[in-house]
């Protein structure tokens, strides 16, 4: 009679034990991911400056570890291969007007800060005039913010996309193929054309749209943790404030920026530090008030691209700008400005 009882307390308590080690193998009701990822474009200046800052900021890592998190930092060549990731498998990313309209009017996504606001350019070779491109060969990254600057300076001269000849391609492949001829032209950000003017004297810059770049993260993520939106957003600031602290930062950003494209093009064709170091304090460390995003009254934020974008087709005719409205109305930015000290704005740890 012993014998059985305590058999059948053997039973009830491996009973309790083996759901026990399976409730603590399971992963968590919440399918919370574990890793945070953000798109970031080693082959622009200066949006791969600022990737790579914060891929080595110590702090903005031991900030999401304590939330659960690690950081990934995951590269593009240009931000339209990003907007179909955004809130699935991305949870932030830097890109320029044309990807953040497609991406807040598809998904939702909060709007952080400004990562670059200078000029995007069409660069041509052997030709004068913006209406000498009709039947033209014209390199371009298409759904990117260098695709918007070339759909501006065709409407500026009365041309269409139908009347030049489009070449989609990528933006470290254009300085080369208006070199050899391929192309006659080409539209891009930097360091594209910078390249080009220094090695090619035939070379001119035809056209300059404004463009500008912005950081953002994925509303998931925001609702789901917002410490961890904020403290990605601490960093951005964080970056910016280390890079204008002194040349010797820029010099090894700069270091770190041309790995990080390497990886990506080992043949690519690289620019002088001097020309990176100048790209970047004048397309960001030397715009008032950035990364703050400077909203002027009756000026919504990329309002006129919208409905500029909308006219011609490149998003959808039922697109409403209020979704972009509501991008920009993320306050993550503000509330990082307001405690310096908590979010840790002046301290530095940028680890190799």
């Amino acid at each position: 009679m012993q014998f059985i009882l305590r058999w059948h307390i053997l039973i009830l308590f491996l009973l309790v034990l083996i759901p026990l080690g399976r409730a603590h193998a399971a992963p968590l009701p919440s399918g919370r991911p574990t890793v945070i990822e953000v798109g970031v474009q080693p082959l622009g200046y200066p949006a791969a400056m600022i990737g790579t800052v914060l891929g080595h900021d110590a702090i903005l890592r031991r900030e999401l570890a304590a939330s659960g998190y690690s950081l990934k930092l995951v590269p593009f060549r240009k931000g339209n291969d990003m907007v179909d990731l955004i809130g699935t498998s991305l949870s932030a990313a830097i890109v320029g007007d044309m990807p953040a309209i497609r991406m807040a009017i598809r998904s939702d996504v909060c709007m952080v800060g400004l990562t670059k606001k200078t000029f995007t350019s069409v660069v041509a070779r052997n030709i004068s005039l913006l209406a000498q491109l009709k039947r033209k060969r014209v390199g371009y990254p298409e759904g990117s913010s260098a695709h918007h600057t070339l759909l501006q300076a065709l409407a500026s001269v009365g041309l269409t996309e139908q009347d030049v000849r489009l070449v989609p391609m990528d933006i470290d492949a254009m300085p080369p193929s208006i070199e050899a001829g391929d192309v006659d032209a080409f539209v891009a950000w930097e360091p594209a054309p910078t390249l080009t003017l220094v090695k090619n004297t035939e070379a001119r810059v035809l056209f300059r749209g404004a463009s500008s770049d912005f950081f953002l993260v994925s509303g998931s993520l925001v609702r789901r943790d917002p410490q961890a939106a904020l403290s990605l957003s601490a960093a951005l600031v964080r970056a910016l404030n280390w890079l204008r602290q002194s040349n010797a930062n820029l010099q090894q950003a700069a270091l770190w920026a041309a790995k990080d494209a390497e990886s990506l093009n080992p043949r690519l064709q690289k620019l002088p530090q001097t020309h990176v170091i100048e790209i970047t304090r004048r397309e960001i460390l030397d715009v008032p008030a950035a990364p703050v995003i400077v909203r002027l009254s009756g000026h919504p934020p990329l309002k006129e691209e919208f409905y500029f974008l909308k006219k011609l087709g490149k998003i959808p005719a039922g697109a409403d700008y209020q979704r972009v409205e509501r991008a920009f109305a993320y306050d993550g930015l503000q509330q990082v400005l307001k405690s310096p000290q908590r979010y840790r704005l002046g301290e530095f740890e940028y680890r190799p």
